[in-house]
């Protein structure tokens, strides 16, 4: 079952089947992980709302040539995080564009027509997307919107809308000049666009990095206490002459375990999922991809609202008979209740300004459900599997796109094709300072990854039932390593490394978490033990068959696909 048994107490069963049996916990767990994994890596390169196409500041230099000036005069604007770059826009870049001021100052109403020309107009009483739009609608190559502030601030947006032209901002004084030069005569701008550092916002990569790493103790710890818990009753009922794998015996445990074949394949059919919604990208695929997230989401927060009731209120766990459902313990239905509650007020405002909050908390429910149920069997699989999903990221990001005409078939994927359909694979924390949908990411791949090596070895450390406090000699070293992980992630980030908007986590986090697994475990003469899990073997030699979970195998599902 999903929770511990205690004495004589009911089994606990959750409803809807979602800890029904081994093969259908082992398939539908082991899917969502797929899913996860390909969706989560990809949306790790988007933005935070559909209509946006990036997601760090570009500068633009723009030089303006006036008929009834000899000299040029040049502006640095601020291209928002909408539209098309300078490069992909009408005109192109460096190319004279003619200027003229919108018949709406405001743009918030349709405007003249401005065919082929670029447009200045002024920021307030409406969106900047909905300016944009009207811009576009006009027939205009370039829309640059001055600013009624000090300095300048990245434009971002909200919605589904499509802007296909380039979308800058200027500073008051230089808009009020270029509107100057335009009243005196012919003007013409020339758009270049200058590479600026990315920016890392301090508060949200801090809040992010914060939901990984107690995303991942949280597993760990619960893992480890499942584990636990049913070792100390089965050891009560079982000859402890006989040794751990017989008391880990009939235990009940239901995990699944990562075999050497299912990691070798993983990364072939995470692509293949990248690749099936890339040649599809169809609005059903997109929906299809937002119920696995429902489903999961309502299985990790059944586990959760199951554990927090049933520990609150001890008294409500005995079994119950529902129609349809058969026999279920009492606590599952109000746990069940509340997470599908929790998903459905999350799906029916989505566009909301608090709904990253709930699709935070639905993500970390079902992260840490998987890592307490998913482990890995020893080091040798958890090195297959990192070192896999490393490659899988640098070949999508880096290469693939020098391989197939410089698109990106993950950079696609994650902006949702044309209609930039959302994906919601991932940690979102608002940007301070940003505007409405400007968030910092983070993608599930990047935490359940790791995090399934980090769980492993914190089983590991404690294999031998021990009286006291569990240990984390293990545990803390290995959450220094992701921390440190993922602060040369947001480093890279900064300094755009490889170009791109996003950077792939993993290409930074393996080294430091699986690097760190195997030269900590070195230096304390457990590698060994560590690399081949530390199997049990009768005194003929032959293989027991049942492990402990964190130190070779159980009786959980082994998994291979």
């Amino acid at each position: 079952g999903g929770g511990a048994q205690r004495g004589a107490r009911p089994s606990r069963r959750f409803g809807i089947g979602i800890m029904a049996s081994r093969r259908s916990t082992a398939w539908s767990l082991f899917a969502l992980l797929f899913v996860a994994f390909c969706a989560a890596s990809a949306t790790a390169q988007a933005t935070g709302e559909p209509c946006q196409t990036r997601s760090i500041p570009v500068g633009v230099s723009i030089v303006e040539a006036s008929s009834e000036r000899e000299t040029s005069r040049t502006y640095v604007g601020l291209l928002a995080f909408f539209g098309s770059t300078v490069d992909e826009g009408p005109k192109g870049s460096g190319d004279p564009i003619p200027l003229v001021v919108a018949s709406d100052r405001n743009a918030c109403e349709p405007i003249a027509e401005v065919a082929g020309k670029a447009v200045l107009l002024w920021r307030g009483e409406c969106a900047y997307i909905e300016k944009a739009i009207n811009a576009q609608d006009a027939g205009a190559a370039a829309v640059i919107v001055v600013s009624d502030e000090e300095e300048l601030s990245p434009m971002s947006c909200a919605g589904d809308s499509i802007v296909s032209i380039p979308v800058m901002q200027v500073l008051e004084e230089d808009g009020a000049q270029l509107e100057q030069d335009i009243a005196a005569g012919a003007v013409t701008v020339a758009l270049t666009e200058l590479k600026l550092k990315g920016t890392v916002d301090l508060t949200a990569s801090t809040a992010l990095l914060a939901m990984a790493s107690l995303t991942i103790v949280f597993g760990a710890v619960w893992s480890l206490s499942d584990q636990m818990v049913h070792f100390k009753k089965d050891e009560t009922e079982s000859d402890r002459g006989a040794g751990r794998a017989e008391a880990a015996r009939g235990s009940g445990l239901e995990g699944l375990e990562i075999t050497e074949s299912s990691a070798a394949y993983f990364v072939v059919f995470a692509s293949v999922v990248l690749l099936i919604i890339f040649f599809t990208m169809q609005h059903w695929v997109f929906i299809i991809i937002k119920g696995v997230f429902c489903f999961a989401a309502v299985q990790g927060l059944t586990a959760l609202f199951f554990a927090a009731i049933d520990s609150s209120f001890k008294s409500m766990s005995q079994d119950v008979n529902l129609p349809v459902f058969g026999t279920v313990n009492a606590v599952s239905v109000p746990s069940v209740g509340l997470a599908v509650a929790t998903v459905l007020v999350w799906l029916l405002n989505q566009g909301a300004d608090w709904a990253w909050v709930l699709q935070d908390i639905m993500g970390m429910s079902f992260l840490v459900n998987v890592l307490r149920l998913v482990h890995l069997p020893n080091l040798k699989v958890g090195s297959m599997l990192l070192m896999g999903a490393m490659c899988y990221d640098i070949f999508w990001v880096y290469v693939q796109p020098h391989l197939f005409g410089n698109e990106s078939v993950m950079v696609k994927v994650a902006k949702g094709g044309e209609k930039h359909e959302s994906l919601p694979m991932l940690f979102l924390f608002p940007r301070l300072g940003g505007s409405a949908g400007d968030f910092s990411m983070l993608g599930y791949g990047d935490v359940i990854l790791p995090g399934l090596l980090i769980v492993h070895n914190h089983l590991f450390d404690n294999r031998k039932v021990v009286p006291g406090r569990p240990r984390v000699n293990y545990l803390v070293p290995s959450i220094a390593a992701y921390i440190a992980g993922l602060l040369l992630t947001f480093m890279a980030l900064y300094f755009e490394v490889g170009g791109q908007g996003g950077q792939p986590a993993l290409c930074y986090l393996v080294p430091t978490v699986l690097g760190g697994t195997v030269g900590y475990a070195h230096c304390r003469g457990e590698l060994k033990e560590m690399w081949r899990g530390g199997d049990l073997y009768d005194e003929n030699g032959e293989d027991e068959g049942e492990r402990l979970i964190g130190t070779g195998s159980t009786n959980s599902t082994a998994v291979n696909v």
